[in-house]
């Protein structure tokens, strides 16, 4: 998806919408309402559509520089290829599944399968083997008296807890230390402490309140055959959907420029205006489809607030044999206590069959998932081939990491924290007639929850502009 920079001179034009954002929530209200006759802009400041479904060259092949999967918690990704007849594939991962890195003895780790059934951790058969194997026949135990809870264990103070804390009073502290926690740092960028079940996995949430127990509740939504199946990907990779919107949007009519910056939103007598260098537009309805930080400074919300973070991906092309036998399956989750820059490796070809197919004989592509994004470390082939070594068992070598590539973004984490929803609350309650909000930012995490959400206001702004806006 190489850059294509559109300007458009439009300078005191009137549009019906106008989307701030051309990241994937921002792609999908331009297609909904362009191809419902509406006149439709998309600002974007960077030099390309996207958001964080960004494509790059790894080894003569396009690989995903973002998000690579995308959840089945909802049929939002199905739902939106099938109505807009995009060319796309959806395809699941290979069977292996993933991997949990635990520390052992002597600065070594352990490495096991991650449980097959279970959901952000939560397991829907606590004393399965491969349960056992992660928290012991001890926190198995205890894990197991979960279903036999009283419902409102956990609960206690009639306000939803983190869902470290609701794991720990439900399934014990093992369970919360070394599954839970793990995956929603890997999952979600956060610690479990920093967010609920009810913000994160609002399916899993809905199934405790209905069934009293979080081990009959993972059973009801758990993937029944391997750990990894609750995802999918995109034949090819995730960018390609992006780049297919952008495509749809364009044929339907909306008009979608990069390198335009909006410096601010002012409401008028007759709808809203947006500022850009040298140019103002004007329309009856904004979107703003930006990350946390870039939302509040627009809307002038205390952007200090606790609401987005930092995300830093390291992609590797690795020639090596020792890879070949896609030693830890399709990557490792890593939890804090057993220590080292990455918080989780994926390796694509072993997850993937399209990227197995298309890459040379012995070559692989990794990638590793910053644990703190301003930290030091996974930017030399060495430090890389270190951290490869430690979590995949594979002998590699510093000569065998061919080519790195670092991806950040510095407004890309929403939180799902108390602090984060009290901002969305401040943010929704400064936003002006006309503005309304998209994305992350207000709909949480993952594309199986921003597309729903980006398709039903859309609909809303259809039904609002019943007849086009003409300049």
């Amino acid at each position: 998806m190489a850059g294509r920079l559109t300007m458009v001179p439009v300078t005191a034009s009137a549009s019906d919408i106008i989307v701030v954002g051309g990241g994937i929530a921002g792609l999908v209200i331009a297609w909904e309402a362009a191809r419902a006759g509406r006149r439709v802009i998309v600002c974007e400041s960077g030099d390309d559509t996207g958001g964080m479904l960004r494509r790059g060259r790894v080894a003569g092949v396009d690989v995903d520089l973002g998000a690579e999967s995308f959840a089945i918690r909802t049929s939002g990704v199905a739902d939106l290829v099938a109505d807009a007849a995009l060319p796309l594939q959806i395809v699941e991962p290979r069977p292996e599944g993933a991997h949990l890195v635990l520390p052992g003895a002597f600065g070594r780790v352990r490495r096991m399968p991650l449980p097959r059934r279970a959901v952000v951790g939560m397991p829907a058969e606590p004393e399965a083997g491969d349960v056992v194997r992660a928290i012991g026949r001890a926190g198995a135990r205890r894990a197991a008296q979960e279903r036999d809870l009283p419902a409102g264990i956990g609960r206690e103070s009639g306000v939803e807890p983190s869902l470290f804390d609701l794991a720990t009073a439900r399934y014990g502290r093992r369970v919360a230390e070394r599954l839970v926690d793990p995956l929603c740092q890997s999952v979600y960028s956060q610690p479990s402490s920093a967010v609920r079940l009810s913000a994160v996995h609002p399916s899993l949430w809905a199934e405790f309140e209905r069934r009293g127990s979080l081990t009959a509740a993972a059973g009801a939504v758990a993937p029944a055959a391997r750990a990894g199946s609750a995802v999918r990907g995109i034949d090819g990779g995730m960018w390609r959907l992006a780049a297919a919107l952008r495509d749809a949007a364009e044929a339907a009519g909306a008009i979608i420029r990069t390198g335009a910056a909006v410096q601010a939103l002012r409401p008028a007598a007759y709808g809203v205006e947006v500022v850009l260098a040298g140019e103002t537009l004007r329309a009856g309805h904004v979107v703003v489809a930006t990350g946390p930080a870039a939302a509040g400074a627009l809307l002038r919300v205390d952007a200090a607030a606790p609401v987005g973070g930092a995300v830093r991906l390291v992609t590797a092309e690795v020639v090596s044999r020792a890879l070949d036998a896609r030693p830890v399956g399709s990557g490792v989750i890593v939890p804090p206590a057993a220590g080292g820059p990455a918080k989780a490796l994926t390796h694509v070809d072993a997850k993937w069959e399209w990227a197995a197919r298309a890459l040379p004989v012995h070559t692989h592509v990794v990638r590793l998932s910053a644990r703190d994004a301003d930290a030091p470390g996974l930017d030399t082939p060495a430090a890389v081939a270190g951290e490869l070594r430690r979590l995949t068992g594979a002998r590699i070598r510093p000569a065998d990491v061919w080519a790195l590539t670092e991806t950040r973004w510095t407004d890309a984490v929403t939180s799902a924290s108390a602090a984060a929803a009290a901002w969305r609350t401040a943010a929704r309650a400064a936003t002006p007639a006309g503005i309304h909000l998209a994305g992350a930012t207000v709909a949480g995490t993952g594309l199986a929850s921003v597309i729903p959400h980006a398709r039903e206001l859309a609909r809303e702004l259809v039904a609002r502009t019943s007849h086009p806006a003409t300049a």
